[in-house]
């Protein structure tokens, strides 16, 4: 099943939802912190968070990094057509691509979503010729670079 299409919803309480939100803030917050924040014990903040990863309510913890002080300063979004047939394997090999950082399929069945980081505008023409170019499978090929970033938030507010 797609990820995105779930089998069945967890069970989230308000106090879920309270840790969710304090870890959306602060992914580093000790189990002692947010416990202090909604009246539990550490040990059942800590099982409640276990309980959250173990049902992938939380996929994990992350640093959010800023691409352009790495030197991945231009971000670009590309629109990839493919053959309806070949959209999975398609999907599959532009995921393994370092400088991918998302790729989403579409509604209209052969078109992916996909945004990646590079140091250049030449890497990023480069990664079209002799990367995207060469899956087999892949129709055709636009591309935007990105000017200005209005809101960057990985994290989701409950």
């Amino acid at each position: 099943m797609p990820e995105g299409c779930a089998e069945r919803e967890p069970k989230i309480d308000d106090l879920d939802r309270k840790i969710i939100e304090i870890l959306r803030s602060d992914g580093r917050a000790s189990f002692r912190s947010i416990a202090s924040k909604v009246g539990l014990s550490s040990v059942a903040v800590r099982e409640r968070i276990n309980k959250l990863l173990k049902e992938n309510v939380i996929k994990g913890f992350f640093a959010h990094i800023d691409a352009s002080k790495i030197g991945r300063g231009t971000s670009a979004i590309f629109d990839v057509i493919a053959e309806p047939s070949m959209i999975e394997k398609v999907g599959a090999e532009i995921a393994k691509f370092d400088e991918v950082v998302r790729v989403y399929e579409r509604m209209s069945g052969s078109e992916l979503h996909v945004h990646a980081l590079f140091r250049n505008q030449k890497e990023m023409e480069d990664f079209i010729k002799d990367k995207l170019y060469k899956i087999p499978g892949i129709v055709n090929v636009k591309a935007s670079l990105v000017l200005r970033r209005y809101k960057i938030d990985p994290s989701l507010s409950i």
